[in-house]
């Protein structure tokens, strides 16, 4: 996939869908976080993001720890990345939007 150019036109409220070859090559998920970075003018860099990289999945768990001392373990950062996370996924939930990867 590198060095494929691919084309999409901006729907009409700012949606744009991220191409089927490309979601593959990288293996976006539903669900997976995205930041969107300005660069310049003309250049925008996207990265998938994970929500936290401090602990492994099994650390966590073997540690027994609530949500609420995980969270507070967070930086700010994350935190605001958990937030937009978990506020699309309520959105998407309740049908106030419409979240397509």
């Amino acid at each position: 996939m590198t060095g494929d150019i691919v084309f999409r036109f901006l729907g009409k409220y700012g949606k744009i869908t991220i191409p089927k070859k490309i979601r593959e090559s990288i293996d976006l998920q539903r669900g997976d976080l995205l930041s969107f970075e300005k660069i310049d003018d003309d250049t925008i860099l996207i990265r998938r993001e994970s929500l936290c990289t401090c602990m492994s999945r099994t650390q966590i768990e073997e540690k027994k720890e609530t949500l609420l001392d995980f969270l507070n373990g967070l930086s700010p950062e994350q935190k605001a990345a958990v937030l937009v996370h978990l506020s699309m996924q309520v959105a998407e939930q309740q049908g106030s939007i419409d979240v397509k990867v």
